[in-house]
This record gives structure tokens, C-alpha cells and sequence, in this order.
């Protein structure tokens, strides 16, 4: 019996003595090595030489350069059709006409109208110099001489008035006469004629735009880019371009208009600012007006300059650098940058070529 108290109590003994050693190891922490990551799980990056070039993306739509709108010169019916939609014309050929018999019947009115004012004009000036020569009228009192002095300026300003509206209908006569020789519109330039609308009109009001004379071999994309994009960009440039219709249709062009003023919005339009881009395009045959293009501007391009991936440029308070594998191990290397695009960044000063740069 006492055997076995003994062996209790140096178990229990033991176990006080694990559990404080337990207790003591966990309040007394040893120092830690760092776990060295291995070497196959850093990105490693050649420092090249290579071709690097910058580019903006914008989308927009083909126009032509020259379009001649044909407008109507009076409003009339059109009698015939000399030209239809998509046809070509040359300068001075007929394109329609107009049935000019009511603008005939004006002019010949006005014209008797103008005829008339002209001798009622005659007969007045001779009814006064038959009064003039049967004696002038002299005023017997103050009150007579206001009354002859009025109807004498009364005269002066109506002979006036009847000047100036003679001159006006002159005018006016003239203006329809210049409308009348028009009567048969002839085309203004050389090139396509395309119709305003869907169908020919068979009557037009004056005014009105019935058609346009397009140069094919001239067209241009007009596209818009923001307050970061404008400044890289400058008339000349190069310029790839892609038909979204047809994806395997490359044409190609150069930057011709680079707008130096943001385009108009509302006060309350607090998007960023956007300027005009002028693209002028090579002749294709596939390209008109009204298709939806994506040009791909190049703004930078340097040949064989050393480059390193941008993901390994690093940055901080002193500037740029990046971890460079030596034989020692790997050390951080200050470098100077230049041309950045999102793939490859120019090394200017820090690096040769063939370095390997580490990103871990």
C-alpha cells in the first residue's frame, strides 16, 4: 500500500514538473530564423535592347474631306431628274429642274408693279411744275405760311419714301431674277452626287439641302481624346487603322488637325475635357463614309534602346530602381528612365544590357 502512494505521488510529481517546463517554454519564446524563400519563386527580367514605341487608342467615324451641298433656290416642283444617287458628275453638268412658271408670273408682276410707281413718279413731278408756273402761292399770315410749309415737307418726304420703296422692289426683283437663272441647278464641283434623303424629292422649299457633291478619294476619321492624351499628340504622327466591320482590313493615316480648344459643355458637366483629333486616311476600297474606325496613334518610337519589364521598376523617396541579381546575391540599383509604355520601361542610366533584374 505504501508502494503504491510512493509511485502517486512521483507521478504527480512529473506531471507539475511537465506542465511548469511547458508553461516556461511558452513564456520564453526562442528567436525564430527567417524561412529563406527559394530561389525559383522570384520573377527574374533581362535587361534588352529593343524597338519601343507609344500609342494612344481612339475610335470615331470616316467622313469626306470635301463635301459640295446642292440646296434649293426657290421653292418650286422639280420637273426632272438629270442625275441619281451615287452617280458621277462634273463640274457644270445639270442635276434637275425646277418648274419656274409661279417665280416667272412674280417677277413679271413686280416688273409692272416697279413700271407703274416709275410714271406715277413722272406725273407728279410734272403736275408740280405746272403749279410752279401758274404762280407760287404767297402766305397772308404766320398761320397760312406753317400750312404751305408743311405740305411742302410733306411732299419732300413722301417723294422719298416712294424712292426708297422703288429701290427696294428693285432689289427684290433682282434677287428673283438671279433665282430664276437658277431654275436649272448645275453641279458646283466634280465628284459623287449622293442624295439627302432616301428617294428623289419631287418638290423642294428654298433653302433646303437636297443633295451633296463628295470627293470619294479624300476621306478623314474625327475622333475625341481627353486632357491627358492631347498633349502627346501632334499633327504628323502615324497612325494605324482598323474598320470594326471588317477586323482583317488595316488602313493607315497620319494626325492632320490637333484642336487646341476643349469642346463645349453644359455648366454642369464635370466630366473631363475633350479635344477634337483630325485623322486624315489613305485611299482603300473598302473605305467610305460613315463607317466606325479604331485608330491606334503612335505618339513615342525609339529603336534599339535598353529596356527592362516595367513590373521590376520600382520607386521610392530618392527615385527609381530595381533589385539586380549579382554574383554576391541580390542588391538594389538606382536607375534613370525614360520612354515608359505598359509592357517595357527605357533604361537610361543603372543597367547593361544582359543584366538580370529580380522581382520577389
Amino acid at each position: 500500500m505504501r508502494k503504491k502512494k510512493t509511485w502517486l505521488y512521483l507521478a504527480i510529481v512529473i506531471l507539475l514538473f511537465a506542465i511548469s517546463s511547458l508553461l516556461y517554454v511558452q513564456s520564453h519564446p526562442g528567436t525564430q530564423k527567417p524561412v529563406a524563400s527559394p530561389a525559383g519563386s522570384a520573377l527574374k527580367f533581362k535587361a534588352e535592347k529593343q524597338h519601343l514605341s507609344n500609342t494612344v487608342e481612339v475610335k470615331g467615324k470616316s467622313s469626306y474631306v470635301k463635301e459640295t451641298i446642292v440646296y434649293a433656290p426657290f421653292s418650286a416642283e422639280i420637273t426632272q431628274w438629270s442625275v441619281s444617287d451615287g452617280m458621277q458628275v462634273e463640274k457644270g453638268s445639270p442635276l434637275f429642274n425646277l418648274d419656274d412658271k409661279s417665280l416667272r408670273d412674280e417677277i413679271a408682276e413686280q416688273t409692272a408693279s416697279i413700271r407703274k410707281s416709275e410714271l406715277e413718279a413722272k406725273l407728279k413731278t410734272a403736275e408740280q411744275a405746272a403749279a410752279a408756273i401758274t404762280g407760287e402761292k404767297i402766305a397772308a399770315n404766320e398761320g397760312e405760311a406753317l400750312q404751305l410749309f408743311t405740305k411742302s415737307a410733306s411732299k419732300d418726304v413722301q417723294e422719298e419714301l416712294d424712292r426708297v420703296n422703288r429701290s427696294l422692289s428693285s432689289v427684290k426683283l433682282e434677287t428673283k431674277r438671279e433665282k430664276l437663272a437658277q431654275a436649272e441647278p448645275v453641279a458646283p464641283e466634280s465628284g459623287i452626287y449622293l442624295m439627302a434623303g432616301t428617294t428623289k424629292p419631287q418638290k423642294v422649299a428654298e433653302g433646303e439641302a437636297i443633295g451633296k457633291i463628295v470627293d470619294v478619294s479624300k476621306l478623314q476619321m474625327t475622333t475625341s481624346v481627353g486632357e491627358y492624351d492631347v498633349f502627346r499628340i501632334r499633327p504628323g504622327m502615324p497612325v494605324q487603322v482598323n474598320i470594326d466591320a471588317l477586323k482583317q482590313t488595316k488602313l493607315t493615316g497620319k494626325v492632320e488637325k490637333v484642336s487646341k480648344f476643349p469642346k463645349t459643355t453644359t455648366a454642369t458637366d464635370t466630366g473631363p475635357a475633350q479635344f477634337e483629333v483630325v485623322i486624315s486616311l489613305d485611299t482603300h476600297d473598302n473605305l467610305v463614309a460613315g463607317l466606325t474606325l479604331t485608330a491606334t496613334i503612335e505618339t513615342d518610337n525609339k529603336q534599339n534602346v535598353l529596356t527592362v519589364s516595367t513590373i521590376a521598376v520600382q520607386r521610392d523617396k530618392d527615385g527609381y530602381y530595381v533589385m539586380l541579381e549579382t554574383a554576391q546575391g541580390v542588391e538594389k540599383r538606382a536607375i534613370k528612365v525614360g520612354l515608359e509604355t505598359a509592357d517595357k520601361t527605357e533604361v537610361l542610366e543603372g543597367l547593361q544590357e544582359g543584366d538580370t533584374v529580380v522581382l520577389q
